[in-house]
């Protein structure tokens, strides 16, 4: 409780009741369709019930495997770091998901040895009570570059653990995302 995750990946559905959202396709589907503006502050930012802030550094169409001179190589970062890949609400659930009741609603605890007792469609993560901050770093397809960015903003954010589901083909020791 009171830990700041930052998770680096493809955003998160701060929709999700995992996150304490409304857990509707609709939900959702509003979000996307503003997804460029800020996102609504009842799901995501301080004032929300799990995703407490972050940033998207790259916007929906960046890929940095793209072939030279597609427009999709440079990013377009917004504030709004909704996931449209599902990796970085996977990830972000698995660190610190409040847990979702068979019901469909949003478990709110408590987290203790009752837990288990609960019937859940998805269970919490390792550290529900977590404040969860979504770094996106993907489009919607594709690959990144901006690894260095995104764990700088998390120094710079003071967050006191960093979550990279990342990886790839032939990557080395020496490179500046190991380096960072």
């Amino acid at each position: 409780e009171g830990i700041k995750i930052a998770v680096i990946d493809t955003g998160i559905d701060y929709t999700h009741a995992n996150f304490g959202g409304p857990g509707t396709v609709a939900a959702f589907d509003a979000a996307f369709a503003t997804s460029t503006l800020p996102a609504n502050p009842a799901l995501f930012g301080p004032g929300a019930p799990r995703v407490k802030g972050g940033i998207d550094l790259v916007g929906d169409d960046y890929d940095a495997g793209a072939k030279p001179g597609d427009p999709a190589l440079v990013p377009h970062p917004d504030p709004n770091p909704l996931d449209c890949n599902g990796h970085g609400s996977h990830v972000a659930g698995t660190a610190a998901g409040s847990g979702v009741l068979s019901s469909g609603l949003t478990y709110a605890g408590p987290y203790d040895a009752t837990t288990h007792g609960n019937s859940f469609r998805i269970g919490p993560g390792v550290a529900p009570k977590a404040d969860i901050f979504s770094v996106r770093v993907f489009g919607c397809e594709g690959s990144t570059d901006v690894v260095v960015e995104a764990l700088d903003w998390a120094v710079d954010h003071d967050m006191d653990v960093v979550n990279m589901s990342l990886g790839s083909s032939y990557g080395t020791s020496d490179s500046a995302d190991a380096l960072a």
